[in-house]
Formats: structure tokens, sequence, C-alpha cells
């Protein structure tokens, strides 16, 4: 067996015998010496797992996502209020995952009773949705919302359309001055189940429902929250509103 090893082989085993052979002698005269070599050998293994650990981290799934900002469309072609939000979803991981679904939970004044649940109907092409003076059209939304694949340090920026969960079967919402509690769940294939990822508000005045009602698109911009995969998408900023509303 000997004869199959190299000589680099044959020294390194040479070597650790000998070095064993010492270890145990020194030992043998000197007990107190276990304490160190076993205070070095557990200074080794929390090193050891430490790596591990931030190896597995750097290659998880870690999504996330980021809102703030409110845009209710022109309604000349809507039966009912629709909510488009921009969102950015992020992913602080090496590793890809799979963004299943995403949703809104709005109560209005603080009122558990008006508790709303809104789901994504389509994503929307927002160089389409200003091209078409800001009007969802059939072109511009992409219907269904669908998952998609988020890859590793990558952010996503999607325009997503919300309307009222299993509509026929919950009143449609109806759009009324007061203040907006949006909570943003996330589905993610990185967890069994969804978690609420952020909170915003808004408070819609009674000058932003007239200018709704008369076929403006009204802009809720969340200025303490920046969307910067948004801004790049849009750097032109059309979309915007011009000045900060009061």
């Amino acid at each position: 067996m000997l004869s199959a090893l190299s000589p680099v082989q044959v020294c390194l085993a040479v070597a650790g015998t000998g070095a064993g052979v010492l270890l145990l002698s020194s030992l043998a005269r000197d007990p107190s010496l276990i304490a160190w070599i076993a205070l070095l050998l557990g200074a080794a293994s929390l090193a050891t797992a430490v790596f591990l650990v931030r190896k597995v981290r750097m290659l998880e799934f870690r999504p996330e996502v980021l809102a703030g900002d409110l845009i209710l469309p022109r309604a000349s072609r809507a039966r009912s209020p629709k909510l488009l939000v921009p969102l950015q979803f992020s992913n602080a991981g090496g590793g890809d995952g799979v963004v299943q679904w995403v949703a809104l939970r709005l109560t209005i004044d603080g009122k558990s009773d008006s508790t709303v649940l809104l789901s994504p109907v389509a994503e929307v092409d927002m160089q389409g949705f200003l091209q078409a003076k800001k009007q969802i059209t059939p072109d511009n939304a992409v219907d269904p919302f669908t998952p998609f694949v988020l890859e590793g340090k990558r952010v996503v920026a999607k325009f997503v359309l919300f309307d009222v969960s299993e509509r026929g079967r919950s009143a449609p919402l109806e759009l009324r001055p007061g203040r907006y509690a949006f909570e943003v769940f996330l589905k993610t294939s990185a967890a069994a189940q969804p978690r609420m990822e952020r909170r915003f508000e808004h408070v819609l005045t009674e000058k932003h429902i007239e200018e709704y009602r008369s076929d403006a698109t009204v802009y809720l911009i969340n200025y303490n929250i920046t969307l910067p995969a948004i801004r790049r998408e849009l750097s032109s900023g059309e979309w915007l509103p011009r000045a900060k509303e009061a």
C-alpha cells in the first residue's frame, strides 16, 4: 500500500504521525495543555460555523419589495376605481427565486370594517400608459399579473394594477376623503406563508376625488420613500406630478 503513495504523501503521513506522537507525549507530561487545545479547537469550530453561515446567506433567496407611491388612473374607461402601484422588487441574496404573488390590504381611517383586500389584476407598461394619455387599455395592461423569477442581487421595477379581490362577491372600492393605510404582502418561493413587507399611507382629499371624477390622473407620492429602479426606468419623470402636493 505504501508503494502506491507519492513521496509527498509519505512525508505528510510521517509528519502527521510524528506530530500526533509529540502531542500525546506533551499531554501526558502536562495535562493543562488539554484546556488550551480544547479552546483552540472551539475557536476553529466557531470560525468555521460563521464562515458557513455567511456562505449560505450569500447563496440564499432574500426577496424584498419597496412601495410608497400610488396612482389613480383616469376613470373614463373604468367601471370602478383601480389602483396603480409602482413596486420595486429586490433580492439581497445570491440565489434565484420566484415572486409568486403580491397583495394589498387597505384600511380607511383606521376602521377595521373599512378593510379591503386588493389583488393584482395586471402589470402595466408605463410607457404605453403615458402614450394612451394615462389610461389603462388592453394594449398597455398585461393581464393577469403572473409569478416571475427574481435573480440574485437583482432589482426589478413593476407597475402593478390592483383591484378588489373576488370581484362580484365583494363591494367595489368607493373613493371617499380619508386616510388610506396600505399593507403590502409578498409570497415567494423562499417562504411557505406570505409575509407583510411594507406599510405606507396617503391622505385622499375631496380635491383628489374631484380630479379623479373629472377624468384626471391622480398621483399620490410618498416623498419619504425612494424607488430608484422605478426612477431609472422612467428617467424623464413624466409620470410624476410637477410639484409636491399638499
